[in-house]
């Protein structure tokens, strides 16, 4: 396995399956500390591939609202393999905190050629249901990760 920078105190900025506290400690295999937090100059987007993505604005007018959370490296792993890294790419920003601005990390689409802009706030492009059928199916892989973790 390639050995990856320690991301340990590195925040990541979730604004999409992430936001629902259920939805990110079943992805996750853990409860991490999270705290409501913002983004501006960006603009939510629905990729070709069928999954939210955010783009960069050339103003400043867009605000997104996500979830600032507390990562460990195990954390940091699950997180890569849900969003399908290298299809999304960690990619860092400057968030608004309630203690001011934060930076981290968030995951964009690789290749947003063709995307659409999307106009609302929801947590995903796929129904509640298709999300959790995906939760449900990425758990044998995520169990996976933290046993690696707990073993080292």
């Amino acid at each position: 396995m390639r050995r990856r920078e320690d991301r340990t105190g590195t925040r990541l900025f979730g604004y999409g399956t992430f936001r629902r506290t259920a939805w990110r400690d079943a992805i996750l295999g853990a409860e991490y500390p999270a705290q409501p937090a913002t983004l501006r100059g960006y603009r939510r987007i629905a990729c070709a591939s069928g999954y939210l993505s955010l783009r960069p604005t050339l103003f400043d007018v867009g605000l997104i609202h996500g979830v600032l959370i507390e990562l460990d490296e195990a954390g940091w792993r699950v997180a890569d393999a849900w969003e399908e890294v290298p299809k999304y790419v960690a990619t860092p920003v400057t968030v608004n905190s309630m203690n001011g601005p934060v930076d981290a990390l968030t995951y964009l689409c690789a290749n947003d050629d063709g995307a659409t802009p999307v106009d609302d706030d929801r947590f995903a492009l796929l129904t509640d249901a298709e999300v959790e059928n995906s939760i449900e199916f990425f758990g044998k892989q995520m169990r996976h990760i933290r046993r690696s973790f707990e073993s080292s």
